[in-house]
């Protein structure tokens, strides 16, 4: 029935829970998925993300405030965490399958690069294989000026952290999900594209109903929302 889905549908998400302790199970669905000749077309459908990232330990996450509004985002060690965690993910669940990737992201023009495992059009650039973060800085270093370009590629095959609670990452997953639909989509999603930024603002009302946090006025001090002292409103 799931590869039945899987068939009909142009992009999947896979979510994975940010708190699992093990990847066994799921990896071994993910193989009979997809196994065989579909497996290919199969597994670049797919996108994974971590999902509910903000339940993680050590809970530091930054609120950066803007206004009305701000953005989260987490501390330097839960950065890392995440960072590490998403890395894990990808090598169990994106690695096995680099043979079969193809990654795909819109053409903003003027991309015109030579390299055998490129191409593009007017609307679409393609590159055959897995755009591991490896792959990804050799090709920045080599085109800076296309250093965009191959971010947006290497978030096909990236496994973003995610938390829909604080909004945290929701712009990158919608890129990663426009990539993958192809032109059309580029075209029809291009305001939205542009946009993006504005999924990740929280009201300040609603930030400060979501628990206790440090928030960075961008230059001068942390606040800490349990101080008593401070106005009903920031």
């Amino acid at each position: 029935m799931y590869r039945e889905k899987l068939i009909g549908c142009d992009v999947v998400i896979w979510a994975l829970h940010s708190d699992n302790r093990s990847t066994t199970y799921e990896a071994s669905c993910l193989r009979r998925l997809l196994d065989g000749t579909e497996g290919a077309a199969l597994a670049n459908k797919l996108t994974f993300v971590m999902t509910k990232v903000d339940i993680l330990t050590p809970p530091s996450w930054i609120f950066a405030l803007h206004r009305d509004g701000g953005v989260f985002a987490p501390g330097a060690r839960l950065a890392d965490k995440l960072a590490a965690k998403a890395l894990h993910y990808e090598e169990v669940f994106v690695r096995p399958w680099a043979h079969a990737l193809v990654s795909t992201t819109y053409n903003p023009g003027g991309f015109a690069l030579g390299d055998d495992r490129l191409s593009y059009d007017d609307y679409t650039i393609r590159y055959r294989g897995y755009v591991s973060a490896e792959v990804c800085q050799n090709y920045q270093r080599r085109y800076p000026a296309e250093a965009e370009v191959f971010g947006r590629l290497r978030d096909n095959h990236r496994v973003l952290a995610c938390s829909a609670l604080f909004r945290f990452n929701l712009a990158q997953l919608m890129v990663a999900v426009v990539n993958k639909l192809g032109p059309g989509a580029t075209a029809r999603f291009r305001r939205l594209l542009g946009e993006a930024e504005r999924l990740a603002e929280v009201p300040v009302d609603t930030m400060r109903g979501l628990g206790n946090f440090l928030i960075w006025d961008g230059a001068r001090k942390l606040l800490d929302l349990s101080d008593p002292t401070l106005p009903p409103k920031l």
